[in-house]
């Protein structure tokens, strides 16, 4: 069983994080830029196996493990599907710029390669999804956006995105680079209230 850290509490991903900080730290961010989060996989994986970083067990998905930082003031997200100490896949979300208001969350994953090909992408991807919807509906978080920046040529994180977050991408033109903008907005979870 991965380590654990009291701070973050249940799998809730606003945990010390009043949802008005949420929205003032959205508004003072810059444009967001394809990353690859191969190399943040590799580096949690290592923290998590040096006790330098712990998980907590999700709620809807206990398969599924989260973590929860801020950096620079930014808050960020990770959720991890474990095979013993061995990271399976692999999201990220990191708060990106409002939409329409509404505070956005960019995602990126990342499986190693002989885990790959499984359908594991996706299926955490909308497991993390979820989790932040029902965190955010306790917090009282109505709505939020979530988005992931895609390169044109990456098909298998188009075919992620398109499966999870949106089947309508957009050329992303912030990034002035080749890439496809996936963006759904998720109604919080809240008294039994569905999402869109």
């Amino acid at each position: 069983m991965p380590p654990r850290r009291e701070p973050y509490g249940r799998c809730t991903p606003v945990t010390g994080v009043r949802p008005l900080d949420v929205r003032r730290a959205a508004t003072e961010m810059a444009m967001p830029e394809m990353t690859d989060p191969t190399p943040a996989m590799v580096s949690f994986e290592e923290a998590l196996t040096n006790g330098q970083v712990g998980v907590r067990r999700c709620e809807l998905d206990r398969d599924l493990y989260a973590d929860a930082d801020a950096v620079n003031g930014v808050q960020r997200f990770a959720y991890v599907r474990l095979d013993g100490a061995t990271v399976t896949t692999f999201v990220n979300a990191a708060l990106a710029p409002p939409v329409e208001g509404l505070p956005c969350f960019q995602f990126g994953c990342a499986v190693p390669v002989s885990f790959r090909r499984r359908g594991l992408a996706t299926s955490t991807l909308k497991a993390a999804i979820a989790e932040m919807r029902n965190g955010f509906g306790r917090a009282g978080i109505e709505a939020f956006y979530v988005e992931g920046i895609v390169h044109v040529d990456n098909v298998p994180s188009r075919r992620v995105s398109e499966r999870a977050i949106s089947t309508v991408p957009v050329t992303d033109a912030p990034t002035g680079l080749p890439a496809l903008q996936y963006l759904r907005k998720i109604e919080a979870e809240r008294l039994g209230r569905g999402s869109t």
